[in-house]
């Protein structure tokens, strides 16, 4: 088996579960299994699901538990060399396991890949970094979830699993340690459609979240650097000198071009030491 999709469902509308169900049968690239897993819905979920008699489906029936608890107990299952998450109120487009396929087969040295998304029904491109790195991933998580696919066995070896205490932070919390030691991507192109104001799995506890973000953002601080006052200005440029340095920090972003910047922005010079050591450390390009 060469792809094991996961979708986790709890209590998602009819209409936006099989509009995400069909999106994933009607694929380009057919070598997959279909693990769902219905987290105690109390609608007519189940009735959803079954209605669907294609063989590549396997249904998982559980108490409530919470969506990391769902993906995971859903990755337990899977066979695949890949795992290709999609939440239950987004659409795929048809062609997005064969792009994703198609770019880990031939690029052995990245864990993981993902890609742009368009917004429905209130449009909106989310264009993620190419290649994003720890800089990135501080600002923002970069990763759309329903776009990611990773290799299965890596993520296993390094128990790379979603935070049951995390939510609804849980795949910016996933994503922020495989960014640590792996390399990944995002393609240029959207290859989901992502509901806003859905129904799917995740909580809408937006204070949570944020206060779940601060703490991946300290971790991945904390990992740069323990220096608390070098800290504080690499926040300080990410989040709040937007205008006056907008190219400094999308060229910091994205880890290349450094050695144009001017002299006078000492907090560049001190960063590029911090990236230069984590680049001999895990050999990136």
């Amino acid at each position: 088996m060469k792809v094991s999709v996961i979708m986790a469902v709890y209590n998602t509308k009819e209409s936006y579960l099989r509009e995400a169900i069909e999106s994933i049968l009607n694929q380009t690239f057919k070598d997959f299994e279909f693990i769902i897993i219905n987290d105690g819905s109390t609608n007519n979920c189940e009735d959803v699901i079954k209605s669907y008699k294609d063989e590549r489906i396997k249904y998982i029936k559980q108490e409530n538990q919470g969506a990391a608890a769902s993906r995971n107990n859903g990755i337990k299952e899977a066979t695949g060399e890949y795992i290709a998450i999609m939440d239950s109120d987004d659409i795929a487009y048809p062609n997005r396991f064969e792009e994703e396929v198609k770019f880990l087969d031939e690029h052995k040295d990245y864990a993981m890949v993902g890609s742009n998304a368009e917004s429905f029904p209130r449009y909106r491109l989310w264009k993620n970094v190419e290649e994003p790195r720890i800089l990135d991933c501080i600002r923002e998580c970069n990763f759309v979830h329903s776009t990611v696919m990773y290799r299965r066995e890596l993520f296993l070896k390094n128990n790379y699993i979603y935070d049951i205490k995390m939510p609804p932070s849980e795949d910016y919390d996933l994503w922020s340690k495989v960014i640590i030691k792996e390399k990944v991507y995002n393609i240029q192109k959207p290859l989901v459609k992502y509901r806003l104001e859905g129904q799917g799995i995740c909580s809408n506890n937006k204070e949570k979240g944020e206060v779940n973000s601060i703490r991946i953002q300290k971790r991945l601080l904390d990992f740069l650097t323990k220096d608390e006052k070098l800290q504080s200005k690499i926040i300080d440029l990410i989040f709040k000198k937007k205008n006056l340095e907008k190219n400094f920090c999308e060229q910091i972003f994205s880890m290349k071009n450094f050695r144009k910047f001017d002299k006078k922005y000492k907090i560049i010079s001190l960063l590029w030491f911090e990236i230069q050591l984590f680049i001999k450390r895990y050999k990136y390009d």
